[in-house]
């Protein structure tokens, strides 16, 4: 008889730090592309994909938070994030997605809400991937905020 031991995740920080930098530097290739008061923001057209909308939440000395949407008719391509640049440090992480709520650095497993231990960072390597698809496919138009309806 063998037994199995499982071993707690214990997130790879360096991993993580890495990847949130990536994501400061790609988001902030398509913020630089306007300069935004807090409440407004622009649409990124996506050829043949519903455009990408970003709108600035949040602004301090160090810090900036924004609001990614992306809708579409099929649910399953909805993605809703939002997301805190922190300039002195460089580095950009997911701080709520596609559920409500703000992510914890671990979820317990197993828990009720059938979250993986990684999602957080599971959550941050999307966002790598989709931001490099916006800046490969997509092309920048400012708009005012009310003209775009954002989440809450």
């Amino acid at each position: 008889m063998s037994s199995r031991v499982k071993r707690k995740y214990v997130p790879d920080l360096k991993e993580f730090m890495a990847l949130c930098a990536s994501n400061y530097a790609k988001l902030a290739r398509l913020i630089n592309l306007a300069e935004l008061e807090v409440g407004q923001g622009f649409a990124l057209p996506v050829e043949k994909q519903p455009d990408l909308q970003l709108c600035l939440k949040q602004k301090s000395q160090h810090t900036a938070t924004y609001e990614l949407k992306q809708e579409s008719s099929q649910i399953s391509l909805q993605r809703n994030y939002l997301v805190r640049m922190y300039h002195d440090a460089k580095v950009a992480e997911v701080l709520s997605g596609l559920n409500k709520g703000m992510l914890p650095p671990v979820y317990p497993y197993p828990n009720n809400k059938m979250k993986q231990p990684d999602e957080k960072i599971q959550l941050n390597r999307f966002l790598s991937e989709w931001l490099n698809f916006c800046l490969e496919f997509g092309q920048p138009h400012s708009f005012n905020r009310t003209q775009l309806v954002f989440f809450d």
